[in-house]
C-alpha cells in the first residue's frame, strides 16, 4: 500500500473512531463521561477569585447539650435581640425543625416586623414569614455541589431562591448584566468564609455584645464543619447558611460564575471541531509528532477553560471533547506503530533487492520506507548504484527524494554526490565539476579537460534512453554528425564545439565554457534591455547565423534560452548547435511540448525540411520577447499555438514600448513572415535590417 493511500486509510479509521465516540459521549454515554468535564473544572475551581459577603455574620447556636425547645426558644431570644441591633436583614438559612402539627412558637410573629427575616419556602416558619426563598443543594452524581439555581418552579409560578430573594429585597440591588433571562442557574468554585459568632456572646449581658448595627446575619445551629451539608469543587465543606451567603455575595456583587448560551453552543461545537483536526492532522504523522500534537491540543484546550473561568468567570466545559482528541491520537499513535513495522519490512526487502542488483525494485521498496539515518545510508547506496550503471538521471532522482523526505537535514545535505548532485564522475576524459543546467533531453556540466586543464561546457544526452533499439543506431550516427558539423564552425558569436563522444550510454559533447548570461534573463518586463541593445544582440546573432548557414549549419533552436551573452566582455554566444537536430527528429518521441514551440517557424510545426529561414524565424520571435518582454504567439495549448503562428499576424511592437522606432514593426513582419520566401533572403541582410533600425532608438 503506498503511503498516501495509508494516510487515507488511516485518516478513515481515525473518522469513523471520533463519530462514534461524539455520538457515544454526548449520546448515551454521557453520564459516564461527563465527569471528564468536571475534573477539568475542579481544577480552576479553587483560584477562582471570590469575596465574601461584606457586612455579612453568622451567629450560631451551639446544639450541644439542648434539647429542640431549648434551641427553638434560643431563636426567639436572638431574633428579638437582633431587632433591638437594628441589623440589616436576618437570614434563617436552616431554621429549626417544626413539626406540622405542632404550635408555632410565640416569637413567630417577630417574622413579619420591621427587620426583613427571610425563611426558606416549605419551612413551617414560611407561613407566616412576609419574606421566603427556595433554598434547594442539588449536588452532582459525586455529591459535590457545583451549581446553585435562581429560579425554582413551584407550582407552575417560577420562585426566586433564598438567596436571590435576599437579593431582590435590597434597594441598592443591580441586576448583574452578564446574567440573561435564559439564566437559570449559576456556579460554585469556593467559599470565601465571613465571619462567625456564638450566639452566646450575643447574647451575654455581661459583656460587650458584638456591634451588629447594618449586618445582614445569618443564624443557624449548624456548627462550622460539623454541620457542613455539601462538599464545594474547592474541596471546603459548608452550612447552608455559608452557601446562601456566597451565593448571596456573588450576586449581590455581580462576581457570579455562568454559562451563557453562546459558550454552551461553543462546547457543542468545540467536540466537532477537535474531531475535524484530529482526522485532518494526526493521520499520517509518526508517533512523536502525534504525542507532541495531541499534548498542545489538550493543554491549550484546558488553558482556554481556564482562561474562561478565572478571567471572564464562564464556565466551559471541554472535558469530554479533549478525550475525543485523545481517543483519535491513541488510535493514530498505535496506527503510525503499524507503519513503522510496514517500513521495517520495506527496508529489509529494499536492501536485498539492492544487494541482488536490483536497482528499480529497491528505490520503490525505500520510497515506503520512514525517513532515517539508515534509509539515508541505503539511498545513498542505490544513488551510488544508479551511477555505476550510467544511470545519472535515477541517481538524482534518488537524491532529489531524499531531499524532498528529509527536507534541509544534515542527512539529506550529504547527498550530493561529491558536490555533483547525482551527475557522473567523469565522461571520457572529461572530470566534472559541478552541474549547469538541465534541458529537455539532458544536461549541462561544467568539466574539465585534464590534458590541456581546460574548462569545457558538457551537454550530455542519455541516449540509449531517449530512443528505441530500433532507432538507436541511427540516432547515434545522427549525432556525431551534427557534433560534427557543429565542430567546423568558427565564429566570435558561436559557442566552439572541441569533442563529442559516448561514455556509460551517455551521448556528450564538449563545448567551450563561457560565464554569459541567457538572453531569458531579460525578457522579465521589469528588467528589459534598451531597445538599442536588444537589436543590437539580434543583429550579432543573424551575423552568426549567417556564418552557420553558410556552412550547412542550420541551428533549429534558437531562443533567448540558448543566446548567452556576457556584460563585462559584451560577448555574446550561440549555443547547442548540434544538438538541436537530434531534439527535432526525436519529436515523436519526446514530443514538442518538451521543446519550445513558440519559438519555431510554421514549417518547422509542420514537420517540412528546414533551412536557414527557420532560425531567421526564431529569431524574430526572441527579439520580439526582448523588446516587449512576451512572446508574439501564445496559447493555453499546442494546437491553438500552433494555430496562431500559422495563421496569425504578430501586434506591432512600437506601439507597445516607447523608444522603439516604426521601422522594426517592417523588420519583425518580414521575420515572421509565414512563407519562408517572404523572409529575409539570409542573416546578413536581416543583420543590416537591425542595425539601421537601431540607428532611431532610444
Amino acid at each position: 500500500m503506498s503511503e498516501k493511500r495509508k494516510e487515507h486509510r488511516d485518516r478513515l479509521v481515525v473518522l469513523s473512531l471520533v463519530s462514534v465516540l461524539l455520538v457515544l459521549i454526548y449520546g448515551p454515554l454521557a453520564p459516564w463521561f461527563v465527569a471528564a468535564d468536571r475534573f477539568v473544572y475542579d481544577i480552576f475551581a479553587p483560584s477562582v477569585r471570590t469575596s465574601s459577603l461584606e457586612d455579612g455574620v453568622i451567629v450560631s447556636i451551639s446544639p450541644a447539650r439542648k434539647s429542640a425547645d431549648e434551641i427553638l426558644a434560643e431563636y426567639g431570644r436572638l431574633l428579638e435581640h437582633l431587632q433591638s441591633q437594628s441589623v440589616k436583614r436576618i437570614i434563617l438559612a436552616e431554621p429549626p425543625a417544626i413539626e406540622p402539627t405542632a404550635e408555632l412558637p410565640g416569637w413567630a410573629a417577630i417574622l413579619t416586623g420591621n427587620t426583613p427575616i427571610f425563611v426558606p419556602t416549605g419551612h413551617r416558619l414560611s407561613d407566616v414569614a412576609s419574606r421566603t426563598g427556595t433554598l434547594k443543594l442539588q449536588p452532582d452524581s459525586d455529591d459535590v455541589l457545583r451549581q446553585s439555581q435562581l429560579w425554582h418552579l413551584q407550582g407552575g409560578v417560577m420562585s426566586p431562591s433564598l438567596p436571590l430573594a435576599v437579593a431582590l429585597a435590597s434597594d441598592k440591588y443591580s441586576v448583574d448584566a452578564r446574567i440573561s433571562a435564559a439564566d437559570l442557574a449559576i456556579f460554585l468554585t469556593n467559599y470565601a468564609p465571613i465571619k462567625r459568632i456564638d450566639a452566646t456572646e450575643v447574647l451575654n449581658t455581661e459583656i460587650a455584645s458584638p456591634a451588629l448595627t447594618g449586618k445582614t446575619v445569618f443564624l443557624d445551629a449548624a456548627p462550622e464543619l460539623s454541620g457542613a451539608v455539601a462538599t464545594l469543587p474547592s474541596g471546603q465543606f459548608v452550612t447552608r447558611s455559608e452557601i446562601t451567603a456566597q451565593v448571596l455575595a456573588d450576586v449581590e456583587q455581580g462576581q457570579t460564575v455562568i454559562a451563557p448560551s453562546w459558550l454552551r453552543a461553543m462546547e457543542v461545537l468545540a467536540p466537532a471541531l477537535l474531531a475535524i483536526v484530529a482526522t485532518l492532522f494526526l493521520p499520517g504523522r509518526n508517533r512523536r509528532d502525534i504525542i507532541l500534537l495531541c499534548t498542545i491540543t489538550i493543554l491549550t484546550v484546558i488553558l482556554i477553560e481556564g482562561l474562561f473561568l478565572l478571567i471572564g468567570r464562564m464556565r466551559l466545559d471541554m472535558g469530554r471533547a479533549s478525550i475525543i482528541f485523545l481517543g483519535a491520537s491513541i488510535l493514530s499513535w498505535w496506527l503510525a506503530g503499524t507503519v513503522k513495522k510496514a517500513s521495517i519490512h520495506a527496508f529489509q526487502r529494499g536492501t536485498d533487492f539492492l544487494t541482488a542488483g536490483r536497482l528499480e525494485p529497491a528505490f520503490a521498496e525505500f520510497r515506503r520506507c520512514q525517513a532515517d539515518e539508515p534509509l539515508a545510508s541505503a539511498m545513498y547506496k542505490l544513488s551510488l548504484a544508479f551511477e555505476d550503471q550510467a544511470k545519472p538521471e535515477r541517481a538524482e532522482a534518488v537524491i532529489q527524494w531524499m531531499k524532498r523526505t528529509q527536507g534541509a537535514t544534515q542527512t539529506a545535505n550529504k547527498f550530493t554526490l561529491g558536490g555533483k548532485e547525482g551527475t557522473p564522475q567523469r565522461l571520457g576524459r572529461y572530470v566534472i565539476e559541478r552541474r549547469l543546467g538541465r534541458g529537455a533531453m539532458g544536461a549541462v556540466y561544467l568539466a574539465r579537460d585534464p590534458r590541456i586543464n581546460r574548462a569545457v561546457a558538457l551537454k550530455v544526452i542519455p541516449i540509449e534512453k531517449e530512443f528505441e533499439d530500433e532507432d538507436l543506431e541511427e540516432a547515434r550516427l545522427r549525432f556525431f554528425r551534427e557534433a560534427e558539423s557543429a565542430g567546423r564552425l568558427t565564429h566570435p558569436n558561436i559557442i566552439t564545439v572541441y569533442d563529442c563522444g559516448e561514455d556509460k550510454h551517455l551521448a556528450y559533447i564538449a563545448m567551450e565554457y563561457t560565464q554569459g548570461l541567457p538572453l531569458t534573463q531579460f525578457t522579465d518586463p521589469k528588467q528589459l534591455l534598451a531597445p538599442k541593445k536588444a537589436l543590437e544582440m539580434c543583429a550579432r546573432t543573424a551575423e552568426a547565423l549567417d556564418y552557420a548557414h553558410n556552412q550547412g549549419v542550420i541551428h533549429r533552436d534558437i531562443k533567448p534560452a540558448n543566446i548567452l551573452y556576457s556584460l563585462r566582455e559584451d560577448q555574446l554566444k550561440i549555443s547547442d548547435f548540434g544538438v538541436a537536430r537530434l531534439t527535432d527528429n526525436n519529436r515523436t518521441k519526446t514530443g514538442i511540448v518538451l521543446g519550445t514551440p513558440m519559438y519555431m517557424s510554421p514549417e518547422q510545426l509542420s514537420a517540412e525540411t528546414l533551412t536557414g529561414h527557420s532560425d531567421l524565424f526564431s529569431l524574430g520571435v526572441t527579439l520580439y520577447e526582448l523588446l516587449v518582454g512576451e512572446v508574439p504567439f501564445k496559447a493555453t495549448n499546442i494546437a491553438v499555438l500552433m494555430t496562431k503562428i500559422t495563421m496569425e499576424d504578430p501586434a506591432p511592437v512600437s506601439n507597445r514600448r516607447p523608444g522603439v522606432p516604426p521601422s522594426v514593426d517592417t523588420v519583425l513582419f518580414k521575420a515572421l513572415a509565414k512563407r519562408p520566401e517572404d523572409r529575409f533572403t539570409n542573416g546578413g541582410e536581416m543583420a543590416i535590417a537591425l542595425r539601421n533600425c537601431a540607428k532611431y532608438a532610444s
